[in-house]
């Protein structure tokens, strides 16, 4: 897997973190991920939960911003990210809207690294089976259901 798709952001506020997120679509071993998820050093969503770069990067930098005051509710703050995508405060509801299920073909690949985490990135090539793709708005709105992030979000027509 090449990691030239990555997006690699370092957001002004937070210089000693380095953001990267990467889409994969055509994902094949999403349940075997599913049953490990927790012990994985970063954060997986399903791509259906998300609609634009911007969404995700806004749930970023909360969770971030969260984290730096001592405000973080969750266990690490990969967690915090999925947490912050959501409109409750309630984290179970959380992770099952916007992370990773069976049946996810196409995930977002969140990884908040420090100074000292490059190992990281590594295991993310061994653990995700799927096709890395650019992290662009237009693949995302190809992949969003719409309908879903409406009923979550409270918006239904």
């Amino acid at each position: 897997m090449s990691s030239i798709n990555r997006c690699s952001i370092v957001l002004p506020q937070f210089p000693e973190y380095t953001v990267l997120i990467s889409l994969f679509e055509d994902v094949s071993n999403a349940h075997k991920l599913r049953l490990k998820v927790a012990q994985l050093p970063f954060a997986i969503i399903d791509a259906r939960a998300i609609c634009s770069k911007e969404q995700l990067l806004s749930a970023i930098y909360r969770a971030l911003v969260e984290v730096s005051y001592n405000k973080q509710r969750t266990k690490s703050l990969h967690s915090e990210c999925l947490l912050c995508l959501s409109p409750s405060s309630n984290i179970g509801e959380a992770f099952k809207n916007f992370g990773l299920k069976d049946d996810c073909k196409t995930v977002i690949v969140v990884q908040i690294l420090g100074p000292n985490d490059q190992d990281v990135v590594k295991r993310l090539d061994e653990e995700i089976c799927g096709r890395e793709v650019e992290f662009l708005d237009q693949t995302l709105e190809r992949h969003c259901d719409e309908e879903f992030i409406r009923k979550v979000c409270g918006c239904e027509r």
